[in-house]
């Protein structure tokens, strides 16, 4: 698992130039193979994130969940959200689905707000759980084991893998966007004033832009701290976009 850190490093460095961005596709499609079909997709962020969640409330034998969790906040911090938009195998099982359509959904600036009260409220809720609960409780529920596994393990299963397959055919990053907690927790760091963020300057308003970000985080002059530094953006050969 620490290869997954090289690699954040690695990309961070070299995120600029053009040679890695043309490598993001394979990157995403190794990590998809390995990470999720051939692991089985577990260990995955929900998996860490609720051992993350489980450490603070003093369980130490999620201490490797505690640990990274709080690398992976420190090299966003440095990197920006590279885990999200480079490695992570859920978000490429999603990004893999999606065919392109013509409503655009959950593009605008409203929709965006919207989605994220309901991660927050997701956030919430599940936090809540892990304390009543006091042990990890996603595993038997997480969708994208199933997938992975080729296996549905109970009845929320079969409504939970159906709805993550439909909605990601014709939503960009449906989990990513309105239920994933580290997505929420990284989104977070970028409020940081010292955190790596894309941004635009001296941006002219052409738009030119928006219509490579799939995720909807280019909204008027700025970029949305939604971005998931995927550097699909730069494809309009923007030269505001820094």
């Amino acid at each position: 698992m620490y290869i997954v850190f090289v690699l954040i490093i690695l990309i961070g460095l070299l995120y600029k130039t053009k040679f890695i961005q043309h490598t993001r596709p394979l990157l995403l499609f190794v990590s998809l193979v390995y990470f999720g079909f051939i692991d089985g997709g577990c260990d995955c962020v929900l998996f860490f994130f609720q051992g993350f969640i489980l450490y603070l409330m003093g369980k130490s034998l999620f201490l490797f969940s505690f640990i990274f969790i709080v690398t992976l906040i420190v090299l966003s911090v440095i990197f920006g959200a590279i885990w999200c938009g480079w490695i992570c195998w859920l978000g490429a099982l999603q990004e893999f689905i999606y065919q392109k359509n013509k409503w655009n959904l959950f593009q605008s600036k409203k929709s965006q707000k919207i989605l994220l009260y309901i991660q927050m409220s997701a956030f919430v809720a599940l936090i809540i759980w892990l304390i009543l609960s006091q042990r990890p409780v996603l595993c038997g529920y997480d969708p994208f084991v199933s997938v992975f596994r080729l296996k549905i393990f109970n009845w929320v299963g079969y409504i939970t893998v159906p709805l993550l397959l439909l909605s990601s055919l014709f939503i960009f990053r449906p989990f990513c966007r309105i239920f994933c907690p580290i997505g929420l927790l990284l989104y977070g760091v970028k409020y940081l004033p010292f955190a790596k963020k894309l941004k635009l300057d001296n941006c002219t308003n052409c738009r030119k832009c928006h219509s490579y970000c799939k995720m909807g985080a280019i909204q008027e002059k700025q970029i949305e701290k939604t971005c998931i530094m995927c550097g699909e953006c730069k494809k309009a050969e923007c030269k505001s976009i820094k």
